[in-house]
Order: structure tokens, then sequence, then C-alpha cells
């Protein structure tokens, strides 16, 4: 089965170098990844190619990210794990990456989740609805990144709830 993409778009009306300033900082993520408490970082290296972080889950999970690729002033490719498996155990790879380019008016953010299923055929029907909800989760992380990225404020899950309202008005 060939690795799926999940990708999400979003403008933030800031410049692409400004926003990357904060996007860089790997520790920022709990601000604007909807259910994620804390982050911790697990290496020296706080950016590029080996860093790695902890996130803690609000429901009392937690996983490993480590980054896989970094193209300096666009953004960062993140393999989930715990330890040497995969954080889900659903998944042959799962990944997640962070990208953003101009767009004119200011910066276009495309987060992404690219995963591939086990299981066959069985792995290929339980992606069609995973695909489904990581779309909305994509979208969910734009939406709460511009937030936060504009107003400096974490983003909460009503805060959240409101700018999904405020869109669809």
């Amino acid at each position: 089965m060939a690795l799926k993409e999940a990708v999400g778009r979003v403008h933030v009306p800031m410049p692409r170098a400004q926003a990357w300033e904060k996007l860089r900082d790997m520790t920022l993520a709990d601000n604007y990844v909807p259910g994620v408490k804390a982050v911790r970082m697990d290496t020296a290296q706080r950016e590029g190619v080996g860093a790695s972080r902890t996130v803690f889950m609000e429901n009392g999970t937690e996983m490993q990210e480590t980054v896989e690729e970094w193209t300096d002033g666009h953004g960062f490719l993140i393999r989930l794990h715990k330890g040497d498996k995969v954080a889900m155990p659903i998944f042959k790879r799962f990944c997640f990456r962070y990208r953003i380019d101009d767009d004119g008016e200011g910066t276009v953010f495309s987060p992404a989740m690219i995963y591939e299923t086990r299981f066959g055929p069985i792995g290929a029907l339980l992606g069609l609805a995973i695909h489904k909800a990581f779309l909305g989760a994509v979208h969910d992380i734009g939406l709460a990144m511009r937030e936060y990225y504009m107003t400096g404020n974490k983003v909460t899950p009503e805060r959240l709830k409101q700018l999904k309202e405020e869109e669809n008005a």
C-alpha cells in the first residue's frame, strides 16, 4: 500500500519569514495543536534533522516526534513514534509535515498527515475512514496555528470551535 496524505491549507496574513520564526520553534505545538497538553524537547538539538520531542496528549497518551526532513524557511517532516515503533499500531508509517510557502499576500500553511496502514485490505478500509478524520484534524491545526501566530494566545477547544463557526458563517 502506498503512502497517503491528508493535507490542509490555510492563509496566514504574515510574511513567511515571520511565520518561520514561530514554526521552527518545536516547543510551541501545545499552543495550537488540538489535544496536545505539553511538549518536551528530548534532544539538545532544537531544530534540523534529528531533533526530537515528546508530545503529551490531553487524553494521557504520549508519543515521540523526530525530524526526518528539514527545509530551512519552509518546514519540516516529523516521524511520529514510540521508541523504535510507529506511534499507532495500525500504521506501518506515520508522519506529519509542517509546510509554509509564500502566497502573494502572506503565507500559506499546508499541514499534512502522511501515513501507510497495515493489515492489507482491512487496513485499506480503515484508512478510508481515517483519511476523513485526518482531513478534519489538519484543517483544525491550520486554523489554530493561524490564530496562535496572529494573537500569541494558546488556542483552547472553545476558541477553535468559535474559529470554525466563524469560518462557516
